[in-house]
């Protein structure tokens, strides 16, 4: 679509010309005389660019300029002037103009600045959207998760996440560290600034100083160009440092005095620079053991842990391993190309059962991507799954434990049986419809929307490479 261009110059020859180049340029023109009231014409029609003559004594043009950073702030604003009214042009950079020609000019310099801002202009548009999609496949009110582990990590997170401290969050590999650090950086006021992730694992121990703190030109061999380092590029944003327990000792000090001083030294510089980033970190070791191993500094621990999260592994919220493998169902079927797959219950509760102490939440969509390459049918059984997910189960602690999960499993499998109608579930159990809502409230792994199989959860695409919480409903146990 051609953009559109206002022209708003009192001399009619310039004004002419100008019209004439830029439509034979593929652009939208209209043209206004300065003494015409523009100020309808912009509550109506939206312009991409608008070309305003700004002679001297002509303080209609600043006026203008003034209305359209109201009426119509995307619009950008190119200011022609004489050489003797550079104050009228300052004045227009001071109100908002994007760029400015001295007259005479070149047309084509007009048409390359016009370009320029156009391009910019999509450049911003495309930022503007993807922060947006990005916002909106985190947001942390879609978390997977109806525990009550999940309903109070939830909770912290909402609180921490209004203020500026320190926060380090602690749990086994694949249980979503990550995910929750985005989450606490999009529910923050500055989650329109950066969010970088940074694993402190995956950097050779002789070039962290270097990523961290950024050097200066000829610092050491190699060094042929500045580097700002990820505290300087996260400043005003959040800084999520991954595997913080990999961290050299001998490099500690350094981060704690970024932590403490908020100002880093370049390496070859001898200028300190302020940095202000939130800084979050994460690690699946026992950072107190460390310190005790003399491995990990305890002053850096203390500021570090300003504000601690856990997140429990999956064994610890069975209760939410339905929801999180319909989730996955319907991620990997959609990634590849297959209709969305219902799964049988023994599938389901061997999933329930299996420790995941291997991997989480990373492991298990693992298992479910597998499982969806390799079934025939329209549902996942316990063939489809992997060798080492069947049968591995952890054994009842008593007979009482023994009889209820025989009770969630065979209440669950009456449910799928009547595509989640419960007052016919009820009825084929012999029990009330109270009683059965009784028991399903009980019995917390039982999925009451077994019926809806996938349905209801979300399509978003999961942007947490497989580890951490993917996003669908997050609602409290009823």
């Amino acid at each position: 679509m051609a953009k559109k261009i206002l022209i708003v110059e009192c001399e009619e020859t310039l004004r002419i010309n100008i019209n004439h180049y830029l439509a034979a340029q593929g652009f939208d023109t209209e043209c206004r005389t300065g003494n015409e009231n523009i100020v309808s014409l912009l509550e109506h029609q939206t312009f991409d660019v608008l070309i305003d003559c700004m002679c001297a004594g002509n303080e209609d043009g600043l006026d203008l300029l003034r209305h359209v950073r109201k009426v119509s702030p995307s619009t950008a604003v190119i200011v022609t002037t004489d050489k003797g009214s550079m104050d009228s042009a300052i004045k227009a950079f001071r109100t908002g103009a994007c760029d400015y020609l001295i007259k005479p000019f070149q047309l084509e310099e007009l048409k390359q600045k016009i370009e320029n801002i156009c391009h910019l202009s999509m450049i911003s548009g495309q930022n503007i959207a993807l922060r947006s999609e990005i916002r909106k496949r985190h947001d942390s009110s879609n978390i997977i998760g109806k525990s009550r582990a999940m309903i109070d990590l939830m909770k912290k997170v909402e609180k921490i996440a209004q203020c500026h401290s320190n926060v380090l969050i602690t749990g086994e590999t694949g249980t979503g560290k990550e995910l929750v650090a985005r989450a606490i950086h999009d529910l923050s006021p500055n989650h329109d600034s950066v969010f970088i992730p940074l694993n402190v694992a995956a950097i050779p121990e002789n070039l962290v100083e270097s990523h961290f703190f950024g050097h200066v030109r000829g610092a050491f061999s190699g060094a042929d160009r500045a580097r700002e380092g990820i505290f300087r590029a996260a400043s005003g944003g959040t800084l999520f440092l991954d595997e913080i327990g990999e961290m050299a000792l001998a490099i500690q000090p350094k981060l704690l005095r970024a932590l403490e001083e908020k100002e880093i030294l370049p390496l070859g510089s001898d200028v300190p620079l302020k940095v202000n980033a939130r800084v979050i970190t994460a690690t699946h070791r026992n950072l107190e053991r460390m310190v005790e191993a003399n491995t990990f500094r305890q002053d850096l621990l203390f500021r570090l842990n300003v504000v601690n999260i856990h997140i429990p592994p999956l064994r610890e919220r069975r209760e939410d391993i339905p929801l999180l493998a319909r989730h996955f169902i319907s991620r990997h079927c959609r990634e590849l190309g297959k209709p969305v797959f219902d799964i049988d219950h023994v599938a389901m509760q061997n999933l329930v059962d299996h420790d995941w102490s291997k991997g989480n939440i990373r492991e298990l969509s693992n298992a479910i991507e597998r499982a969806v390459i390799m079934c025939e049918s329209g549902t996942l059984n316990l063939d489809d799954l992997l060798t080492n997910v069947k049968g591995n189960k952890t054994p009842p602690a008593n007979l009482q434990s023994a009889a209820e999960k025989f009770e969630a499993g065979y209440i669950q499998s009456v449910l799928e049986s009547v595509n989640g109608r419960r007052e016919l579930a009820a009825k084929k159990l012999g029990i009330s419809l109270a009683t059965l809502y009784r028991c399903i409230k009980k019995h917390r792994q039982i999925d009451p929307e077994c019926c809806t199989s996938c349905s209801k959860v979300s399509t978003s695409t999961d942007l947490s490479g497989g580890a951490g919480f993917q996003q669908t409903g997050f609602s409290p146990p009823g």
